[in-house]
């Protein structure tokens, strides 16, 4: 029997020499069982006496009118073994039984998805293959793949789209149209993993096309549409974003999928900075929210919570209204709390790393630890933290486990670092396996899988610091602040516990800088004219902001705006240069630039500038702070949401108040006088050279002192098991 070669832990070949005396002998006795002969090539063949092999194969069907099936038999024959091979991990071995069992009947398509799932395990899958075997011709002439199990139709997809070729493209659209009772699983997994290639792996074109296949085969289906929208925001294919966004509205149902189609659509019209349509959708979105708390306020099985806290994104960009636009953000999210369900967060990890006594163990979660504005912004605390006092975790979502700046500045930096996919409750089993202390979101609400970890509760202490404006998610404790970030009565619509360090939410110890690529010869503008600049995306470009910087710019003669950030380029146009018209600025004032390569490079373009505008009611962050360090004077408008105080705090932390405006006629004149006054821009930009070595938020190391501090007492708080309260100064308790 097959059976009886033994393919234990010892060697394979040597097995194989057993069973071939073993076969002779057999056969010696019955030269007419055909099954002895399968073996025995089997046996010759791993043996490596491949010309033995097909000759006793030859044998019998030498000697037969029944070829058809005999060769059926050795078919199976070979198949069993390479089965039994596999599962012991003997894949090369399995893998010459194959190639044979290719070379005798070509047109078996199981054999054949078995060999492409094999040859991707021991990394000898090419395109090449697919070519040779004839993989698209033979699926093509396939009524249908429901016969085969899903587990190797999976393995097949995880194999062609590794390959990353259009003859792989084609192969996986011809397994997915030809799966038709069981294909919904098999066009999420290949969806999800098309979101992963595009976010993980910068694997851009070949995501958007595995989606567009995905989204082709099953053509409403919510998630992939949902997920092909947002990788073509990403990737600037704007007109399509908007489309399948739209297409996306229209097979939805139900207030909770219609409540996302309204995202989606703002989502894409502001990506791509198309104000005028975007806002048009802002009160039927309001509605929808309204129309959510009033009815859902309580638990209820009809709540599809995924996605929903997402939902109240853009009212920051639209208006600065935070007792409005908190309050029914927070409503979102105990609506979101309260409907996630139970879920048991034990799990088979293991301890990953002893503790230490009297050290606190931090976690840090976020999809954003690479050259994202959290990755640059975040990397001081991490690296200035104190590793005999802190043992820190890092937990990053969507992220490569190659990202060299992620190595560079958060995994070599840290005690543990894990890289998880989309697979929230395992992210929190295992922030609950490490016995983390406080945990640190750095995402909120720009990523929903961050925020159902954090829904979960995996930490007794959770904070949110950075990367967003707080959530409102009930299982967060602390909202990381600063004397100047909020304003005064701002827990009256907070959620979180404000927890406000004694300086700046916020220090970086400086920024790369690279070589220049813009000059003013190249934009043909002219030696003494004065040059206004702003960088940001589509999201932050409002109306009644642009107006105000356009009569700026038609207040101060010999003098041109640069406008940078990610959007569509014929938009964006268009809408500066429509209020341009409005406002009697002459378009060749105007000048619109591409993005550059990389971050160093950008910062080290702003020193074109003499000033900078920025955004209101979403003010720059990263950008900012990249101006202040560049010593480039800047006008900002302060408001009463975070996201439009946070060039005010930085600003004064950097040792400045010129340019700090509390409305638009404030700003107009600000950006009127330092468009007027070199003496005054030199001043300024004096004053925040000489800052780099004194000012709070170029001091890195004492900010993560004051970090540091007020972990300790959050976590004293929740040792005294202690309603939390708000501390304004920490310092002084």
């Amino acid at each position: 029997m097959l059976a009886s070669i033994s393919t234990s832990t010892e060697s394979t070949v040597d097995s194989a020499f057993d069973a071939i005396g073993f076969y002779e002998n057999q056969i010696s006795i019955d030269e007419t069982c055909a099954s002895h002969y399968w073996n025995l090539g089997i046996a010759y063949l791993l043996a490596d006496r491949e010309d033995d092999a097909q000759l006793a194969w030859f044998t019998p069907l030498s000697a037969t009118d029944e070829i058809d099936n005999l060769t059926n038999e050795l078919v199976l024959a070979l198949d069993q073994k390479a089965e039994s091979l596999a599962q012991l991990s003997h894949l090369e071995q399995a893998w010459l039984l194959r190639q044979h069992i290719i070379a005798i009947a070509p047109d078996r398509l199981e054999n054949i998805l078995k060999s492409i799932v094999l040859a991707h395990s021991i990394d000898r899958l090419t395109p090449e293959c697919l070519i040779q075997w004839q993989v698209n011709d033979l699926l093509s002439a396939t009524d249908n793949l429901d016969d085969f199990p899903e587990e190797l139709l999976d393995g097949c997809l995880r194999g062609l789209i590794s390959l990353q070729t259009d003859v792989s493209l084609e192969a996986i659209k011809l397994v997915l149209s030809l799966v038709k009772e069981n294909r919904e699983p098999l066009i999420y997994r290949t969806t999800n993993t098309a979101f992963n290639l595009f976010h993980r792996e910068k694997i851009w074109a070949f995501a958007i096309k595995l989606a567009e296949i995905c989204n082709e085969i099953d053509p409403n289906n919510l998630g992939t549409i949902a997920i092909l929208s947002g990788l073509y925001c990403l990737e600037g294919l704007y007109d399509r974003a908007i489309a399948t966004a739209k297409e996306y509205d229209r097979i939805s149902s139900g207030v909770f999928q219609k409540l996302f189609a309204s995202y989606l659509i703002q989502r894409a019209y502001f990506t791509a900075g198309n104000w005028e349509n975007a806002a048009e959708l802002v009160d039927l979105h309001r509605g929808i929210l309204l129309e959510i708390t009033e009815k859902y306020s309580q638990k209820s099985s009809e709540v599809q919570v995924q996605r929903l806290l997402v939902s109240s994104f853009f009212f920051p960009y639209i208006e600065d209204n935070p007792k409005i636009n908190k309050s029914l953000q927070n409503k979102i999210a105990n609506i979101y709390q309260n409907n996630i369900g139970l879920v048991c967060l034990k799990s088979e990890f293991d301890l990953s790393l002893q503790k230490k006594v009297g050290c606190l163990r931090i976690g840090y979660i976020a999809s954003t630890l690479k050259t994202h504005s959290v990755g640059w912004l975040s990397r001081w605390l991490i690296h200035h933290h104190d590793r005999k006092s802190f043992q820190t975790f890092i937990y990053c979502l969507n992220l490569s486990k190659e990202d060299e700046f992620n190595h560079k500045w958060f995994r070599d930096k840290v005690d543990i670092s894990y890289y998880f996919s989309n697979h929230p409750q395992e992210v929190a089993a295992q922030i609950k396996a490490d016995e983390i202390d406080i945990l640190i979101d750095l995402d909120s609400l720009t990523f929903d899988l961050t925020g159902l970890v954090m829904a979960y509760k995996p930490a007794p202490v959770q904070v949110s610091w950075l990367g967003w404006d707080a959530s409102g998610i009930p299982a967060i404790d602390y909202f990381i602040a600063d004397p100047y970030v909020l304003p005064n009565d701002a827990q009256e619509y907070y959620q979180e516990k404000i927890w406000r360090l004694p300086q700046t939410y916020l220090a970086v110890d400086g920024f790369e800088i690279g070589i220049p690529t813009l000059r003013r010869q190249d934009l043909n503008i002219p030696d003494d004219a004065v040059i206004y600049f702003s960088s940001q995306s589509g999201y932050k470009r409002h109306p009644d902001n642009i107006r105000c910087q356009m009569r700026i710019i038609k207040s101060v003669p010999n003098s041109y705006f640069l406008i940078k950030g990610k959007s569509d380029p014929s938009v964006i146009q268009n809408f500066f240069g429509k209020i341009a018209e409005e406002e009697g600025i002459s378009l060749d004032r105007l000048r619109f630039l591409d993005g550059v390569p990389d971050e160093p490079t950008h910062r080290a373009n702003l020193a074109i500038a003499d000033i900078v505008l920025d955004t209101f009611p979403y003010n720059g962050a990263t950008t900012t702070l990249e101006t202040l360090w560049m010593g480039i004077p800047m006008v900002t408008q302060v408001g009463q949401q975070f996201a439009a105080r946070n060039s005010y705090t930085f600003m004064l932390n950097a040792g400045i108040t010129e340019g700090i405006a509390w409305n638009q006629q404030e700003y107009i004149e600000w950006g009127v006088k330092l468009g007027l006054d070199r003496d005054l821009r030199d001043k300024i930009a004096g004053k925040l050279r000489s800052g780099r070595t004194t000012a709070p938020v170029w001091n890195a190391k004492q900010f993560t002192l004051d970090m540091e501090a007020a972990y300790r007492q959050m976590w004293a708080i929740h040792q005294e098991q202690k309603k939390p309260e708000v501390i304004e100064d920490y310092s002084n308790n």
